[in-house]
């Protein structure tokens, strides 16, 4: 009962979230900072989850490549891409997060997993809303099918895109790009 209460408490702050966004009530509060420390932050919130399939997450790249973002909102994105990492890889594997700069002006943090990968085919749908590959593998890990929808909404907020593509030795990555920001 827990479990379900759990989920559906989930599902409704999602609801939530989205209904905020189509209507407009939700203010973004720009601020700039290193995309490694709030990646940092999102892997204290849901490094637990890591720890219980003992996987591994590791960080890669510059503390000085920054954006000019909402945290929250950004951290809200980052934090579905990385809990998705988490429920599909299998136990025991590495999670790899990088940050690069692909140039002067966009910033890139690709997510890389060793789940089973998303079929070409299912690729350019995994973004809308309540849509999920596998029903009953979804639900069984507590899937919604909005968390890929609210990081797409995040991400584009912030003049950013977000896409996937299967990695040849298996798994995902998952990409955001954002435009970078000077630290000051």
């Amino acid at each position: 009962m827990l479990e379900e209460v759990r989920r559906l408490t989930h599902l409704v702050d999602s609801l939530l979230a989205i209904s905020r966004t189509d209507s407009g009530q939700i203010a973004l509060n720009f601020s700039t900072f290193p995309l490694v420390d709030l990646i940092q932050e999102v892997i204290n919130v849901v490094g637990i989850l890591a720890e219980d399939k003992d996987q591994t997450i590791r960080i890669e790249g510059s503390n000085q490549i920054a954006v000019h973002a909402d945290r929250g909102i950004l951290r809200q994105a980052i934090l579905n891409l990385i809990d998705n990492a988490i429920k599909y890889s299998p136990p025991e594997t590495e999670i790899r997060i990088e940050v690069a700069a692909l140039d002067n002006q966009t910033a890139e943090i690709a997510i890389l997993d060793q789940g089973p990968g998303i079929p070409l085919e299912e690729q350019s749908r995994i973004f809308d809303r309540f849509y999920r590959i596998d029903e009953g593998r979804s639900r069984q890990m507590g899937g919604t099918g909005l968390g890929l929808s609210i990081a797409k909404w995040a991400v584009e907020a912030h003049s950013g895109s977000i896409g996937v593509q299967n990695r040849e030795s298996g798994g995902s990555r998952f990409h955001v790009r954002l435009p970078q920001a000077i630290l000051s």
